[in-house]
């Protein structure tokens, strides 16, 4: 019996510890999801079978606080095409972004109202 409580106690802490991995920066980057709270976007996200990248965030992570953080939409005509998962919050809206001449200039995820985080497409065609 003793031997059975040690074995659930510590598969408990593996569990416990597995899902404060999940609440880290380097995770959520990882894995392209967001985390919750203010400036929780990755630094990489994957749509349409290819990784995007975006220099104004990190998850959360210190290497990236000096950048601006997001745009307002402008003129930009916005057609959504994803979501990006968020560990215990609501989901971010993929969008795609052509200006209004018809010119693409990659993905937009709504991080806030009015507040978009540009990402480019990462390596080769």
């Amino acid at each position: 019996m003793a031997h059975k409580r040690a074995v659930l106690a510590a598969l408990a802490v593996v569990l416990l510890g597995a899902g404060g991995l999940a609440f880290l920066p380097w995770t959520a980057n990882h894995f392209g999801y967001a985390l919750p709270g203010d400036r929780g976007l990755p630094y990489r996200i994957h749509h349409a079978g290819r990784d995007y990248r975006s220099y104004a965030t990190c998850a959360g992570a210190g290497w990236c606080h000096d950048e601006p953080y997001c745009v307002p939409r402008h003129d930009l005509a916005l057609t959504a095409v994803d979501e990006v998962g968020t560990w215990f919050g609501p989901s971010h809206v993929v969008y795609t972004a052509e200006r209004s001449d018809g010119t693409p200039v990659g993905l937009l995820v709504e991080a806030a109202p009015d507040c978009y985080v540009g990402y480019v497409m990462m390596g080769g065609p």
